[in-house]
């Protein structure tokens, strides 16, 4: 890789699960000049905050490469994703999810599409299969994803497989525009960022990568279902009046 990556974890009340993600990174840093991390905490009322600021200032191996962002009251993940693409440097800028479903070194496989094939985003996909990837879904998060997928089919905003997999990658001129332009800072900003970016002309690819369950999800089908509904009857609303 010559290029660099900026990685954006959004985190709400995952003290019990980043720590072991964060040294996952660490170890992967093969060289501290191309890789930033961008860790934003949003608005916890656990110890993330604390988890994260210590293992950066006892235990990381390259400490100069992480950063934390922190506000007090909770925005959202989409606002904290916003947040880490303000901030971030890179040539290239990765969102993952801090609970680590998708090793770090997945991000080899959304690479060559970026660099090679001339896509502005790649989107980590657990639909999507090869000989490759493994994909370990709980049945809970397998009903939410189908809920969702139907929603969108109904609105047509669905142009691909897994639109809401925690482990994108954009060039940063893409990243930066969609931040700028982003209304919608809950739990469908992906779409937002996908429905902007077709409709700015920005080349999206699905690739299929490794995915592992984690405990500790705070997914609720019929509460988050609901939540889903809304938000992309929102983005549908903001777009077609605005």
């Amino acid at each position: 890789m010559n290029k660099s990556l900026t990685i954006v974890i959004p985190a709400y009340i995952e003290e019990s699960r980043i720590l072991k993600y964060l040294r996952k990174i660490d170890e992967y840093i093969f060289d501290p000049t191309l890789f930033k991390v961008i860790v934003v905490d949003d608005g916890s009322k656990d110890a993330t905050k604390d988890v994260v600021l210590s293992y950066l200032e006892k235990d990381s191996k390259n400490k100069n490469c992480f950063k934390l962002v922190s506000y007090s009251e909770n925005r959202g993940k989409g606002f904290a994703v916003c947040e880490g693409f303000k901030h971030a440097e890179g040539n290239l800028i990765l969102y993952t999810d801090a609970d680590g479903a998708s090793p770090i070194k997945e991000v080899e496989k959304l690479l060559s599409p970026v660099t090679s094939e001339g896509f502005d985003i790649v989107c980590g996909s657990r639909i999507l299969r090869d000989q490759r990837s493994t994909v370990q879904m709980s049945l809970k998060r397998r009903f939410v994803g189908f809920v969702f997928q139907c929603i969108l089919r109904l609105l047509g905003l669905a142009s691909l497989k897994d639109t809401q997999c925690g482990f994108k990658l954009f060039t940063k001129e893409v990243a930066k525009k969609l931040a700028r332009n982003q209304k919608c800072y809950n739990y469908s900003f992906d779409i937002e960022y996908l429905y902007l970016a077709r409709k700015f002309g920005y080349k999206i690819k699905e690739v299929p990568i490794n995915w592992y369950h984690v405990e500790g999800s705070k997914i609720s089908i019929l509460k988050d279902s609901i939540k889903m509904l809304v938000e992309v009857l929102k983005i549908k609303f903001i777009y077609k009046y605005n």
